[in-house]
C-alpha cells in the first residue's frame, strides 16, 4: 500500500532523539581528511558547521538504544505494551543477525515482534508509513527507532562524502489507542524509482560483491555518483512526491505551517523548498548542526521542532524524504 489516510485517529508520542557526545566541527574534518581547505568552504557549499560522530566503540543498536531510553523515561507506563518493534536503518550492527531484536531484547521488551526496514535516507518517514498502518490492522502499541551510523562507512579521501555525514538516531510510539501524544498521523505515501539505485551506495558486503581478499578497501565506503545529478533528482523528487501526496490527502500547501524535509545538505533543503513556495522560516533546518544522518534525519528534525515548542496544537506539519536506492515517502501529521 503506497498511500493510506487513516479512518481514525493515529496517535504518535515523540520522536525524542539523541546524538553521540563527540561533536566533531569541520576544521576537525579537514584534520581527519588532511587536506589544505578552510572550514568556510565547507559550511559555504553544504551549510553543515558540525555533525556528531560516534565512538570506536559505539555502535547503531547504542544510539537506538539510547533514543528508546529517552522516550520511555517520558512514558514508562507504556513500555511493556510494545508489541512490536520497528528499527529503520542501513548501518545495522551487523549483516546478519538484523538489529531489531538485538535492540528489542537489550530494551527488555517481552511479547514483542521485531524487523529491521531499509529505507536509506527515508527511514525515519517510511517507518512511519508502516507503524501507521500496523497500529491501525492490530491495535497494538508500535515503536519506531531510526538510527543510522555513517561515520563509520565514509572514506577520508572522497570529500563528496567525508563533509556531509553524521550519526543519530530517534524513538517514537505509534498507537491506534489514544495515548499521551505529540501528534495525530494523518497519512502518508511512498514511492520509488530504482533506475537511480547506484548513484550512492556501498559496493561491496552484499551477496552481489561479498568480502574477499581481493575486496578494495574503498569499495567498502559510501559512494555518490554525479553529485550534481543527485542533488537536482533529490530536489525534484521531493517536491513532486510533496505535490503528489498533498493532492490526495486533499491538503492545499497553504494549510501545512511546518515543513521538515530529510537533512541532506542545507542547499537541498533550501532548494526544495523554493520549488515548493514554502518560506524557510516555517522550514525545519537541523543539518547545519547535525550534518546528514540519513534515515534518523527527519526524525531528529521533527524531535527539534518539538524540543523547541515552535508548533503550535492543530499545526499541519509534512514530512518529506528522499534518498538512496530511489525512495521516497510524504508524511502528515497534526500537532496535538
Amino acid at each position: 500500500m503506497s498511500f493510506q489516510k487513516p479512518a481514525l485517529p493515529i496517535y504518535v508520542r515523540g520522536p525524542f532523539a539523541i546524538v553521540p557526545e563527540r561533536s566533531v566541527d569541520n576544521q576537525s574534518v579537514i584534520d581527519w581528511m588532511k587536506v589544505k581547505i578552510r572550514p568556510s568552504w565547507i559550511e559555504k557549499r553544504t551549510g553543515i558547521k558540525t555533525r556528531h560522530w560516534v565512538k570506536e566503540t559505539e555502535s547503531t543498536s547504542d544510539l537506538a538504544f539510547h533514543a528508546c531510553e529517552k522516550l520511555f523515561s517520558h512514558c514508562p507506563n507504556l513500555r511493556m505494551s510494545v508489541r512490536n518493534l520497528q528499527l529503520t536503518t542501513i548501518s545495522g550492527d551487523f549483516l546478519t543477525p538484523p538489529t531489531s531484536p538485538l535492540l528489542q531484547y537489550r530494551l527488555g521488551l517481552k511479547d514483542t515482534g521485531a524487523v529491521d526496514l531499509g529505507a536509506a535516507c527515508a527511514g525515519y518517514v517510511t517507518g512511519l508509513h508502516y507503524s501507521a498502518s500496523l497500529a491501525a490492522t492490530t491495535n497494538e502499541l508500535q515503536l519506531l527507532v531510526a538510527a543510522d551510523v555513517r561515520s563509520k562507512f565514509i572514506d577520508p579521501g572522497d570529500f563528496a562524502t567525508a563533509v556531509l555525514f553524521g550519526d543519530g538516531a530517534s524513538a517514537c510510539l505509534v498507537s491506534a489507542t489514544e495515548i499521551e501524544h505529540d501528534f495525530i498521523f494523518l497519512g502518508s505515501q511512498l514511492f520509488s524509482d530504482g533506475s537511480v539505485a547506484d548513484l550512492i551506495s556501498i559496493p561491496s558486503g552484499g551477496s552481489k560483491s561479498p568480502f574477499s581478499l581481493a575486496t578494495e578497501i574503498n569499495d567498502t565506503k559510501l559512494k555518490m555518483k554525479q553529485g550534481a545529478e543527485l542533488f537536482l533528482r533529490a530536489a525534484e523528487g521531493m517536491a513532486n512526491a510533496a505535490t503528489a501526496f498533498l493532492a490526495k490527502m486533499n491538503c492545499p500547501i497553504e494549510n501545512v505551517k511546518w515543513f521538515v524535509p530529510h537533512q541532506a545538505n542545507l542547499l537541498l533543503v533550501q532548494e526544495t523548498a523554493r520549488r515548493l513556495n514554502i518560506n524557510l522560516d516555517n522550514v525545519v533546518q537541523t543539518v547545519v548542526k547535525y550534518g546528514n544522518t540519513s534515515g534518523s534525519s527527519t526524525g531528529l528534525a521533527l524531535a527539534d521542532l518539538l524540543d523547541c515548542r515552535s508548533a503550535q496544537s492543530g499545526d499541519l506539519v509534512l514530512l518529506i524524504a528522499a534518498g538512496g536506492g530511489g525512495l521516497a515517502s510524504c508524511c502528515l501529521l497534526q500537532k496535538s
